[in-house]
């Protein structure tokens, strides 16, 4: 499977590149990649997040970054993962650095999940969840010009179920964890090659491997009929890189498919030099992991 874009992280704006480079090519300082530790929190829960900033340079620490907790609920009348407003309105700031830690607001399974809000004109429809039954708390990151909206996936009840279902579920449901990457290895023809020996001017397969665990299965409520199906995430990462052009800015492997690795062909630059490449791998509820590599491209 390969996909155009990623789906779980940057939704609406900011971290894209300049018009006329690949999603991929590492043209100037951009946010890429976003990890909450947990994966899915509860509300009241702290969660550790740690940010991704590429530059032409290298991996930056990104002290400046700053992070608010959008409280807003999405109109219905947008068609967007989460409301405009998120990004337009001057929310308060909850931290600021490259690494923080935020507190999940208490009542986020009744802003962004299935627990129906009070308004002043009656009580509001609950939030529906997407097709991995979850919910997700909105969280907006500033970095200079940029802006971008990061998820962190709810661990709500279930709303509509009968009492033995929702009892069924909780025994049966384990949060998400992060999915890990474990390697990049590469590739010329059927040669391997050493990443800090890299031939110049050629094609090469980039191949890199995740954990066997790192797809888990998990039931999701079917208010149809009442029951619970098994449903096993999709992986995919999506690629970066400061020099050469890769075939796809996103690779990946559908809930169908076991295989633990995704290969990307790139083209290396005709000048020697060093490269730095970043994958940054998701899974379909909302779990990211990320690693960082310096390639060297020989003469």
């Amino acid at each position: 499977m390969r996909r155009s874009q990623a789906l779980a992280f940057l939704l609406l704006a900011g971290c894209v590149p300049k018009m006329g480079n690949p999603a991929s090519l590492i043209a100037s300082e951009r946010l890429i990649g976003v990890r909450g530790d947990p994966a899915e929190a509860g509300p009241g829960d702290t969660v550790q997040y740690t940010s991704l900033v590429a530059s032409p340079s290298g991996t930056v620490d990104e002290r400046t970054l700053s992070w608010s907790l959008c409280n807003l609920r999405k109109p219905v009348a947008e068609n967007t993962p989460v409301s405009q407003a998120c990004l337009t309105e001057d929310l308060p700031e909850s931290a600021q650095g490259a690494q923080v830690s935020i507190q999940t607001p208490s009542a986020a399974c009744v802003n962004f999940g299935p627990l129906a809000p009070p308004s002043s004109s009656g009580t509001l429809r609950p939030t529906d969840p997407d097709p991995t039954g979850g919910y997700y708390q909105p969280i907006r990151l500033d970095l200079g010009a940029q802006q971008a909206i990061f998820r962190e996936r709810l661990h709500c009840d279930l709303a509509g179920a009968s009492l033995l279902m929702s009892q069924e579920f909780r025994a049966r449901y384990t949060v998400n964890q992060n999915p890990t990457l474990v390697s990049l290895s590469a590739l010329v023809g059927d040669q391997p090659v050493l990443l800090d020996a890299l031939p110049a001017g050629q094609r090469i397969r980039l191949v890199a491997v995740w954990s066997a665990d790192s797809a888990e299965t998990y039931p999701v409520f079917d208010s149809a009929s009442q029951s619970l199906v098994d449903q096993r995430e999709a992986l995919w990462i999506s690629w970066f890189a400061t020099a050469g052009a890769f075939d796809d800015s996103t690779t990946g492997r559908g809930e169908d498919d076991p295989t633990a690795w995704s290969d990307n062909s790139w083209q290396s630059p005709a000048v020697a030099g060093e490269v730095s490449l970043w994958l940054v791998l998701h899974d379909s509820r909302g779990g990211v992991d990320f690693a960082t590599y310096t390639m060297t491209v020989a003469p």
